[in-house]
């Protein structure tokens, strides 16, 4: 009968002159499993829940609560945040499948290591929101001026107003359809009925020619051209977005 053996055992059955450096024989337990295995990746999964779910566990200096809405921040926001919310919230309230005082957690970073941190791969965004969370992370932040930036010079800057609305509306959606048929959207739907809540686009129509003869395949078009296919979308269908996500 044949016994199923571990990565570790694999590896020290392995002859000395064969046999890899010690570093690498722990990272391929760690992979594989086996004894590191079990005792790191359960440690390391949760902390990467923690820091992609709580972002306090980051020890942001600064916290303001505001009805259901946390904020976390590396600078001070004080009272200013409370009217950059409540235009966030008027611009929402314009949809139909808005959740008034829903649950969420803004976090704003200055653009440096907790937001690298936080984004991973999409640290060159002015925006994101976790999937399965109610955690809404943004770039370089500016209450005071209600502005968010990724620090390009063209399609960087939008209000962080309007982005958090955005943002929120990608919250919106997951509740409504759920996380995986969101996921699965059309990115003109997913980003271009965000956009169209958030009444704006990291393009200015003044940048726009220029953008496209640039790269007519730049990311941030899908913005642009998207809120322009749903608002026609809704125009055809009656103003559904039930119809609209469900197409």
């Amino acid at each position: 009968m044949l016994k199923a053996r571990t990565p570790g055992a694999m590896l020290a059955a392995m002859p000395l002159r064969t046999r890899p450096p010690a570093r690498f024989r722990r990272l391929a337990a760690i992979v594989l499993g086996g004894r590191w295995g079990v005792r790191v990746l359960p440690v390391l999964a949760l902390a990467a829940l923690v820091v992609l779910k709580v972002p306090a566990a980051l020890a942001f200096p600064y916290r303001v609560d505001v009805g259901a809405t946390t904020v976390y921040a590396e600078r001070p926001v004080g009272a200013a945040i409370v009217p950059v919310l409540a235009r966030a919230d008027r611009l929402l309230a314009a949809s139909p499948i808005d959740e008034p005082g829903l649950r969420r957690q803004i976090v704003l970073t200055d653009g440096g290591w907790r937001w690298r941190l936080l984004a991973l791969n999409l640290h060159g965004a002015v925006a994101l929101r976790r999937p399965f969370s109610d955690v809404l992370l943004f770039n370089r932040s500016d209450v005071a001026r209600d502005r968010v930036s990724n620090g390009a010079a063209i399609s960087g800057t939008r209000t962080l107003s309007g982005t958090i609305a955005h943002e929120t509306v990608h919250l919106l959606v997951a509740r409504r359809i759920g996380e995986w048929r969101a996921a699965r959207l059309p990115v003109w739907k997913r980003e271009g009925y965000a956009d169209a809540v958030a009444g704006e686009t990291s393009i200015d129509p003044a940048d726009e020619a220029r953008i496209r003869a640039r790269d007519p395949h730049a990311p941030v078009l899908a913005y642009y051209d998207g809120r322009r296919q749903v608002a026609a979308a809704l125009r055809r269908n009656g103003g559904s977005v039930d119809a609209l996500l469900a197409d």
